[in-house]
């Protein structure tokens, strides 16, 4: 095989299709489109993220990334004809409570937080929806209601430990810095016992320091809790020290996926990031 034929075998495997059936992925979805009027926001998109991976997606402002998660946990609901799985489930037609209580969490970009609340009220908050306790044991918080909210509380002190928030428990949260605050974003994901996290710019506006402690957060979930990871992220540079494949996302398609090294060595992908030919 000459060169030029072998770079062109290595550019189509960038360009294949989802890495595994989207039927048998922890996450994916097949044919998945979304317009908004005139403008196709997402554009016949198929992905299949195995489970236990992490899988960063990729591509400039506007390509379509945070709609595509949108899609995948329900916030949107795509075109006709498209399809999105969870965990081997069909979840296309489901609200997005019901992918969160059939192991799907969330991270947002623009931090949904409750800010005049504390840190531990936030994730409590959160846990009470995992929950969906029986109406009479939680008003008259007797017996089983009673033994829930303490078990919940036990639950979340354990992730509030273990991300390092035990000292801003008490504090509210309009009075942390960002790097605080996106740790209890992801606190309050964690309290739904995901398998699956989707993270919007999970370390967008930190400082090296935060971002290095989130990096390290990330990597024990998932080497430790095999946390399936779904991550949109800008820093090529975290990117390719964490991912295992790469998904590059180009006017709402995907143009290359694969190995984080073969991505940003293609030269399609270098002309998307740097509008060189």
């Amino acid at each position: 095989m000459s060169a030029d034929q072998g770079a062109e075998t290595r550019a189509a495997s960038l360009r294949s299709g989802a890495h595994v059936p989207p039927e048998e992925a922890a996450i994916g979805c097949r044919n998945v489109t979304k317009t908004f009027g005139s403008i196709t926001a997402v554009d016949d998109v198929e992905l299949g993220i195995a489970d236990g991976e992490w899988v960063s997606i990729v591509g400039p402002n506007g390509a379509g990334k945070t709609t595509l998660l949108n899609i995948l946990n329900g916030f949107y609901t795509p075109d006709a004809g498209s399809d999105v799985y969870l965990n081997g489930e069909e979840v296309s037609g489901r609200p997005e409570h019901y992918r969160a209580r059939h192991g799907l969490g969330r991270t947002f970009q623009g931090l949904e937080l409750f800010e005049s609340e504390d840190v531990l009220e936030n994730v409590m908050t959160t846990r009470a929806v995992a929950e969906r306790p029986n109406v009479l044991s939680a008003m008259l918080y007797y017996g089983t209601g009673r033994k829930t909210e303490a078990e919940n509380m036990r639950f979340v002190e354990e992730i509030l430990d273990y991300l390092e928030l035990w000292e801003y428990r008490h504090t509210t949260v309009s009075t942390l810095p960002l790097g605080v605050q996106r740790r209890v974003d992801l606190a309050r994901s964690l309290a739904l016992e995901p398998d699956v996290l989707l993270l919007d710019e999970a370390m967008s506006g930190l400082t090296f320091d935060e971002k290095y402690d989130m990096i390290r957060f990330l990597t024990d979930l998932h080497e430790e809790e095999g946390l399936t990871l779904v991550m949109i992220e800008h820093d090529l540079e975290v990117v390719t020290a964490v991912s295992e494949r790469m998904i590059v996302m180009q006017k709402g398609g995907v143009i290359a996926r694969g190995p984080p090294e073969a991505v940003t060595d293609d030269p399609e992908v270098a002309r998307v990031y740097t509008g060189v030919e």
